[in-house]
């Protein structure tokens, strides 16, 4: 039987590692270029969810926008852990959302929506529900779902 050298090994143990390094980039074949970044095959994103207003009377809407994301991909939202809805982000990896409070008075309080794409990338932004404050809604012209919720959440 014919023996192999120690620099034999170290070149087959090579060849196999850039073979299945080849091999891990088949899923990613009919994707352009483009879309290949370096953040993507790390999974490591920077997500930012950010609100319009972070304070409105019980019956208000609050435009968010979320950057940072996976581009197209189906991102969660969740109001205080719960589901709330899903939305899909851009080629730059944003998507803008709306939630509608309830009318009443019984869900004063602060809300946490979270939005979330696997689990790589999350962000999570609030709001308060106060009697004192103004009613607000989302500024003219802003696109995207409405997402709406009942009576206060757990926390």
């Amino acid at each position: 039987m014919k023996q192999f050298s120690f620099r034999t090994l170290v070149r087959a143990f090579f060849a196999l590692a850039i073979l299945l390094a080849g091999v891990a980039m088949v899923p990613y074949v009919e994707r352009p270029a483009a879309a290949l970044e370096w953040r993507m095959l790390a999974g490591v994103y920077a997500p930012e969810l950010s609100v319009h207003a972070d304070e409105g009377a019980p019956g208000s809407a609050f435009a968010f926008t979320g950057s940072g994301f996976p581009a197209h991909k189906p991102a969660t939202l969740f109001v205080n852990g719960r589901y709330l809805g899903r939305v899909m982000t851009d080629e730059h990896g944003m998507a803008q959302f709306v939630v509608q409070s309830p009318a009443s008075d019984m869900a004063l309080g602060h809300y946490d929506i979270t939005m979330e794409v696997d689990m790589n990338a999350s962000a999570t932004q609030g709001f308060w529900l106060s009697s004192n404050a103004p009613l607000v809604w989302a500024p003219d012209g802003f696109a995207g779902p409405v997402f709406g919720f009942g009576l206060r959440l757990p926390q």
